[in-house]
């Protein structure tokens, strides 16, 4: 396979995996980040990658939002909603906090491609991505390494959300949230 081929079936990949995705599932998520009072983004390694380019875009559009772990956070509390990442939903450090964050009552939206999750205890919300979850679990779904696929639906689905809310705010005042300090 040369370059081009493998970039198209990397292409034809996401396509399928996002196509198959509830569509009522983003247009929820775009509900509840225009009704919450801040957002937080909760991920781990490439997960928290494509979160981190969705909280500064939401700030781009004027929603206040912050990466956990990242300075400054305040704490998150009711009325704020928290957007998480994990392709397993196994990531010890991104469960405990979504287990703490459940019992404070704080809405929260998870994206994950393990099928088999039960959110009670985690989330309030849920978008599955169809994707191989765990290392060594790939049953066709993808040609490529690990997880790669669930990260690329995941950033895929955050532009989706962007463009919808971006959609009615003049693009200078885009703009003029964008860093001057490059």
């Amino acid at each position: 396979m040369n370059p081009i081929e493998s970039g198209t079936s990397i292409l034809k990949e996401i396509f399928n995996s996002f196509s198959m995705i509830d569509g009522a599932e983003i247009t929820k998520l775009i509900e509840k980040i225009k009704q919450s009072q801040r957002i937080f983004f909760v991920g781990a390694g490439r997960s928290r990658i494509m979160l981190s380019a969705f909280c500064m875009r939401l700030n781009h559009l004027g929603i206040e939002s912050y990466m956990a772990g990242n300075i400054p956070c305040p704490p998150a509390k009711k009325g704020d909603l928290v957007i998480a990442a994990s392709g397993s939903c196994e990531t010890p450090s991104v469960i405990a906090i979504l287990k703490r964050l459940k019992k404070l009552d704080i809405d929260i939206f998870l994206f994950t491609a393990n099928p088999k999750i039960n959110i009670n205890n985690i989330a309030n919300s849920i978008l599955k991505i169809q994707a191989p979850y765990r290392f060594n679990e790939n049953k066709n779904n993808s040609t490529q390494l690990m997880r790669t696929l669930f990260e690329q639906v995941v950033f895929f689905v955050s532009e989706t959300v962007i463009k919808e809310l971006s959609s009615t705010i003049p693009v200078k005042e885009i703009i003029a949230r964008h860093t001057n300090l490059e």
